[in-house]
């Protein structure tokens, strides 16, 4: 999960290849929430995972792109909800070929509403990333979504009793700091604007 939350910095690398200038500050910003995802999350990697960790640098990679896909295509005036709608698209024929190929299980009422109120919420999810990523500053877009990892231990602390230790809350307030900071940063840039 932690290497998926490279898709910043995958982020930060296309849009430098495609001749964007990025200023250090920002970048800063996302390798110390980078740093705060570590920590909180603790992965582990052993020898023997070595490829294993490779291809987990995959998903960030493509996330990566995608940020990026979607930005340009914002950029060349593509409406947020075409977009939406061709991502869910092609994320529901790909679902379909892997439940294809294994038991599916019948829905009932109590299951249909847990998935009507997932995909709904999804839905409204993918709107809004890709609004920010289209209209908003897409580095501090970017540094923001480590905000999730936060929410995620909180939402566990809170409903599971998980116990979050020192550790944990320096890995927040490293994470809130790198919010605070691409925030003051991009702010500061003249180079990416509204």
């Amino acid at each position: 999960m932690t290497l998926n939350y490279t898709s910043a910095i995958f982020l930060a690398i296309y849009l430098a290849l495609a001749g964007m200038k990025l200023r250090t500050g920002i970048l800063a910003a996302l390798l110390l929430g980078l740093l705060g995802v570590a920590l909180l999350l603790k992965p582990t990697l052993h020898a023997d995972q070595l490829i294993g960790g490779l291809f987990g640098l995959g998903p960030g990679a493509l996330a990566g792109m995608a940020y990026f896909s979607v930005r340009e295509l914002g950029a060349r005036g593509e409406p947020e909800m075409r977009t939406v709608f061709h991502f869910s698209l092609v994320a529901s024929v790909c679902a379909a070929l892997i439940l294809s190929f294994s038991e599916v299980h019948a829905l009932n009422l109590d299951s249909g509403l847990v998935l009507a109120g997932v995909a709904g919420f999804a839905t409204l999810a993918q709107l809004a990333m890709t609004r920010a990523f289209t209209r908003g500053k897409t580095m501090l877009s970017a540094a923001l979504a480590y905000s999730t990892v936060i929410f995620s231990s909180l939402f566990g602390a809170f409903f599971w009793g998980e116990v979050l230790d020192t550790v944990a809350w320096i890995a927040i307030s490293l994470i809130i700091l790198s919010g605070i900071a691409a925030t003051h940063f991009s702010r500061a840039s003249p180079v990416e604007q509204d």
